[in-house]
């Protein structure tokens, strides 16, 4: 049975920008989960929210520690929105694997400069798409950059 999480960003219930004013100014969508310990298939952590209009240009992945400590890891993440899961990294397996930090820094082509049109913030997610042969108490840290693009005309 796969668990739900939610970083601190998310469980605060922070606001969206409205995109009012912000045209092509660089902002970041940038949490620490919590502690997980499980790291099983289908878990997921919700990280924050990505504002409507918002043009998605990086998305970084990080674990300070290891999270699979088995001789052959089997953990692999994927990172997402709710109705998209792999929308922006899909089963990454250089995160968590080794002593040490790891980062991801590679993106899915469909995810490089995706616009949120869905007329509300969407829920960033970090799935566990495989999960760990030898579990590790651990945390993930995910920065997702990215601009708001003004609707013409519009008073968001």
């Amino acid at each position: 049975m796969s668990t739900a999480y939610a970083t601190a960003l998310f469980a605060s219930k922070v606001g969206t920008s409205s995109g009012h004013g912000l045209n092509r100014m660089s902002s970041h969508l940038h949490a620490i989960s919590p502690t997980i310990s499980t790291w099983a298939t289908g878990d997921t952590i919700t990280v924050g929210n990505l504002p409507r209009q918002a043009i998605v240009t990086n998305v970084v992945l990080k674990a300070a520690g290891q999270l699979d400590s088995n001789g052959s890891p089997t953990l692999t993440l994927d990172v997402g929105v709710t109705s998209s899961t792999q929308l922006f990294k899909a089963a990454v397996s250089t995160v968590g694997r080794a002593a040490g930090a790891s980062v991801d820094t590679t993106n899915t082509p469909a995810g490089y400069l995706y616009q949120n049109t869905s007329g509300a913030g969407q829920a960033v997610v970090i799935t566990v798409h495989a999960g760990a042969a030898s579990p590790a108490a651990g945390t993930l840290e995910l920065d997702v950059e990215y601009y708001v693009e003004d609707l013409s005309g519009s008073n968001p």
